[in-house]
């Protein structure tokens, strides 16, 4: 396989998806050496993000979040003749030349909307009709997993979990008693400090971690209570800055700013205890690495916190400043039950592997190269319906899979007559979206026939044969019918017609008439919204409905209403004045004539 990994946001950050990104291209180059990897970077960088035989860099000239991107992309990707396409940063180009994978890393902006500016907010927004187009779709945690299925309408069954691991070069270090470091033009002795990393925006919840470092001082103002910021600033970080000049915290935290990654690995193992106090994450890659260089952590107990770290961390609600600095005052002198956390998160970061990472990776990578596409063209589908589960009808005409029954609640009405409202009957494509609308008379109590039989029982019987999408054909010996006038409704819609059902011993079934109770309605689910689009609704033309007897118990013909004669219409007035009289059209007022 060539796999592309767009990499252009390394260019830019060096935050948790561009390190997803150089970490996961460094496992695949081991684990994949009979493959070929593509690192798609912004021409701007100049040096490869990965060096590895198999990994081969492609500059690109579209910068990443472009409001353009999703067509300048595919046509720089046209050169490369990628076999599948990787998107680390949540969006792929709904138009592509080859299969595409995205990983969703969480959906802070969908639970918190007001934590994005409008840049951000402009690009984030697509990330439901990407996930809705794209081939396979990754989450790093069972935490994003189950917000994509819940804010995304997406399968959840489709959705594949791949845990994200600290670099391996985060690991405990020796260092000396007292040993110094200088970062931002301050010296920092080991163990005098409490450590935050990340990049600074709202989410991550540090005006609560502030007031509670008030609260601590205020308590034993003889603790030298100190506190590392280490991370780029973001985007709407002002009220953080505020917060340390009204709380007087000037003294007592230190801004480092962007740091390297091995003056990161030395804070990690230097400092006191390592501090997460974010509302939402989608993986928690700062609280991993500091886990794996064996320092003792307290996170808050929200989101995918809880699920990485596991038993070996302290967690706190997230919004308590007097529960953040309980936390804090009782473990600041507590060396046992530091060192204790710090053996106990060793232990739980080994369980998480980039190899392994890498690994499951490319299986998904080789499922989507290997197996059939998503969204194939639409096409006359025949269904078998033997054997039928028990609760499905009907197989997806896009797909493939299995269509599910879904209530459905209303009426539609069709044209401006009350005879012409309908009742659907829903069955939803968990694979694609794909929806199939079964639509009723909203006057018929019972379930929908089908040649004679209800649905429900259609569900359960197994003689039926298959299904296919037709247009209605009239019967041998029966009239043509009359097409529908101007006063009906103008569009036309397939019917679901029975096709003879075979059985074993090769014999064919009674085929039977199209009925107006037997309209197929397709609609496909809107990308990113779980609403339906609005179809095109039709009934067919007269026909016979069949019912069951109330006598005999068998079948007998139920005529159709006859359609309401179409209402005159009403004259138009001009000038405010009334209608000429016996629907005589009004007489036009003289044209004025321009000198």
């Amino acid at each position: 396989m060539r796999i592309a990994i767009d990499a252009r946001l390394n260019a830019y950050r060096t935050g948790g998806i561009p390190q997803y990104t150089r970490q996961l291209m460094v496992a695949l180059a081991a684990c994949a050496a009979d493959d070929q990897i593509v690192s798609l970077q912004h021409h701007e960088q100049f040096r490869p993000l990965v060096v590895a035989p198999n990994v081969r860099r492609h500059p690109l000239l579209t910068p990443p979040h472009h409001r353009f991107e999703s067509w300048l992309l595919p046509l720089e990707l046209l050169p490369v003749r990628p076999s599948i396409l990787h998107c680390p940063d949540f969006i792929a180009p709904r138009y592509r030349p080859c299969p595409a994978v995205v990983t969703i890393h969480d959906l802070t902006f969908l639970r918190y909307p007001e934590i994005l500016d409008d840049q951000a907010a402009a690009y984030y927004r697509r990330v439901g009709a990407s996930a809705t187009h794209a081939d396979a779709v990754i989450a790093v945690s069972e935490t994003t997993r189950q917000d994509i299925a819940q804010f995304l309408d997406l399968p959840i069954e489709q959705i594949d979990v791949i845990y994200e691991a600290a670099a391996p070069l985060y690991a405990p270090i020796t260092q000396r008693p007292g040993e110094v470091r200088v970062l931002a033009a301050t010296p920092l002795v080991a163990g005098t400090f409490m450590l935050f990393v990340s990049t600074l925006e709202p989410r991550k919840n540090l005006p609560t971690l502030l007031h509670a470092l008030r609260i601590c001082i205020d308590r034993r103002p003889d603790r030298p209570y100190r506190l590392v910021i280490a991370g780029a600033r973001g985007w709407r970080d002002g009220d953080i800055f505020t917060a340390v000049r009204d709380l007087r915290l000037a003294d007592h935290v230190l801004f480092a700013g962007r740091v390297g990654q091995y003056d990161l690995r030395w804070l990690y193992n230097a400092c006191r205890f390592y501090v997460n106090p974010s509302l939402y994450e989608g993986f928690g890659l700062p609280l991993l690495e500091a886990m794996a260089c064996g320092a003792a952590c307290i996170a808050s107990a929200s989101s995918s916190l809880p699920e990485i770290g596991g038993d070996a961390a302290i967690y706190v609600p997230p919004l308590d400043p007097a529960a953040w600095a309980d936390t804090i005052e009782s473990l600041w002198d507590d060396q046992q039950r530091c060192e204790e956390l710090g053996r106990s998160a060793i232990a739980r970061a080994a369980r998480f592997s980039w190899h392994q990472a890498a690994r499951a990776t490319l299986a998904v990578y080789r499922r989507v190269v290997e197996g059939a596409p998503v969204h194939p063209a639409a096409a006359e589908t025949t269904v078998t319906a033997s054997p039928i589960p028990a609760d499905r009808l009907t197989i997806c005409s896009q797909c493939g899979a299995a269509l599910v029954a879904t209530p459905a609640e209303g009426t539609i009405a069709v044209g401006g007559s009350t005879r012409r409202h309908i009742a659907p009957r829903a069955w939803v494509c968990h694979r694609c979206g794909h929806v199939e609308l079964l639509a009723v008379p909203a006057g018929v109590a019972a379930p929908v026939l089908l040649n004679g039989t209800p649905a429900s029982e259609l569900l359960q019987d197994e003689s039926h044969g298959p299904m296919a999408v037709t247009e209605p054909q009239p019967t041998p010996g029966e009239p043509v019918p009359a097409a529908p006038t101007s006063g009906d409704v103008p569009d036309t819609v397939a019917a679901l017609q029975p096709v003879p059902a075979h059985g074993s011993d090769g014999t064919g079934g009674a085929e039977a008439t199209p009925s107006q109770a037997e309209t197929l309605i397709e609609e496909t689910v809107a990308a990113g919204d779980p609403s339906l689009l609005a179809a095109d609704v039709a009934t067919l033309p007269a026909a016979t409905i069949t019912a069951p007897s109330a006598d005999a118990g068998g079948s007998a013909p139920v005529e159709p209403e006859a359609a309401p004669p179409p209402r005159p219409k009403r004259p138009r007035r001009q000038g405010g004045a009334a209608a000429a009289k016996d629907d005589a059209p009004p007489t036009p007022p003289p044209r004025r004539r321009k000198r």
